[in-house]
């Protein structure tokens, strides 16, 4: 599978080790050997790369890169071949509602982390994929996104979503609330 347009969201985190990941020598090395073409980076409330840095990927590589802080991103995503996220609940339903193919950045460093339950649950179900921020290059470069199911947004795959994440919370609170 081409990717010609990759689309990574932070949503409205600082998550600095995605953008480091997605920005780094590996991974734009595998993106470029999976024919892309344009880089867009929504990084949140991380730091943007530099114009020098954005320069740099064009001319050794051949990626456009676009980055931006926060807008309306429906373009973005129905325009990509590819989304990386972070495994917020918002990010995990655009990518399957919009039928496209993700991979979701588990922020390893957040504390009572319910993001990485949430991917794992989409992963063992063949919506999305998961990895950590340093996974990122070897997943990229080995995954088969083609073997991904489509989710179908019925009203029971949304039920089951719904209960599936309020379950979640449950968890999450009671084990809090134990502490």
């Amino acid at each position: 599978m081409h990717l010609k347009t990759v689309y990574v969201t932070v949503g409205t985190t600082k998550f600095d080790a995605l953008i480091e990941a997605i920005t780094s020598e590996s991974v734009l090395k595998v993106l470029q050997s999976r024919e892309c073409r344009k880089l867009i980076l929504q990084h949140g409330n991380s730091e943007p790369k530099s114009a020098e840095e954005s320069r740099l990927i064009s001319e050794q590589y051949g990626i456009q890169l676009e980055q931006y802080t926060f807008r309306p991103n429906i373009e973005d995503i129905k325009a990509a071949d590819l989304i990386i996220g972070h495994a917020g609940a918002g990010t995990c339903m655009d990518i399957l509602t919009n039928g496209k193919v993700g991979l979701i950045v588990v922020n390893d460093e957040l504390m009572d982390n319910h993001q990485q339950e949430l991917a794992m649950q989409l992963t063992t179900e063949r919506y999305l994929y998961t990895c950590k921020p340093r996974q990122l290059a070897v997943q990229l470069g080995s995954l088969d996104f083609e073997s991904l199911r489509a989710y179908e947004s019925a009203d029971e795959n949304m039920l089951k979503f719904v209960k599936a994440l309020d379950e979640l919370m449950v968890q999450r609170f009671t084990h809090s609330a134990s502490k």
